[in-house]
């Protein structure tokens, strides 16, 4: 969560870098999509609300859409691409950058455990340049019975003023499954602060919000929820959207 920026509220870069949290907003699970298939997923993520204090609080309301491909070149590693956009609260289209994501997942029990690494190019608007982004996200995951518990321990690297600054941003999601079809749960997102400093309480990002899963299919994901910011430094209401198609084996 990873928020997935300074210039446009929309995300949460806005008093603090948070890792694309409203381009790619999601808790990653820790398989991979295993060898030959390919998954295409679009994250549509909308902000209601922004922080606290705006100036003008309908800066806040853009909608980015990230397309995400990945492709499995092993049984245990896939590589993804993403190409982020948004739509600006006056309803222009705009190109934002592009992240590549190897990842690889070990075989262990009795927890699901992978790593990936993220990095590319992004801008907060088309006004903006380009800079560097990236992150590291251990991915630990369990499921007991109907219960599912995943946690990823992310840290995030974004430019600051003067160097790179690498920020704490862990995401957590727990879900229920009824009849194997339907997941009930939370899904819940941070961003700290960095190594070096963390953010007071009221700065700090975190947001949690109920969510629903599909899994009619094994070929098609679909997962949506609402989030809320627990903070005045967190984007207040979020709507996000999920929807992916696998191919493939």
């Amino acid at each position: 969560m990873k928020n997935f920026c300074l210039p446009f509220a929309a995300s949460v870069f806005i008093f603090h870098a948070f890792a694309q949290a409203d381009n790619e907003i999601q808790v990653y699970a820790a398989p991979t999509v295993g060898r030959g298939a390919t998954m295409v997923e679009l994250h549509s993520n909308y902000t209601f609300d922004g922080p606290e204090g705006l100036s003008d609080p309908k800066s806040a309301r853009w909608t980015n859409e990230t397309l995400e491909v990945t492709h499995g070149f092993g049984d245990n590693f896939e590589v993804g691409f993403y190409t982020f956009t948004a739509f600006s609260p006056d309803g222009s289209y705009q190109y934002l950058g592009n992240n590549i994501r190897p990842r690889y997942t070990f075989a262990l029990q009795p927890v699901g455990l992978s790593i990936s690494a993220e990095f590319g190019f992004f801008r907060p608007d088309s006004e903006s340049g380009f800079d560097f982004q990236g992150e590291l996200r251990p991915i630990v995951d369990k499921s007991f019975n109907n219960l599912y518990l995943a946690f990823n321990p992310n840290v995030a690297f974004e430019p600051g003023e003067d160097k790179m600054e690498v920020h704490l941003t862990p995401q957590l999601k727990a879900v229920y499954t009824i009849a194997q079809v339907i997941g009930l749960g939370i899904e819940y997102y941070t961003d700290l602060g960095t190594f070096a400093r963390l953010e007071p309480g009221r700065q700090q990002e975190h947001l949690l919000g109920p969510m629903f899963d599909l899994f009619a299919s094994p070929n098609w994901e679909l997962n949506t929820g609402l989030l809320f910011g627990l903070t005045p430094g967190s984007n207040q209401t979020i709507f996000k959207i999920l929807v992916g198609r696998r191919f493939g084996n």
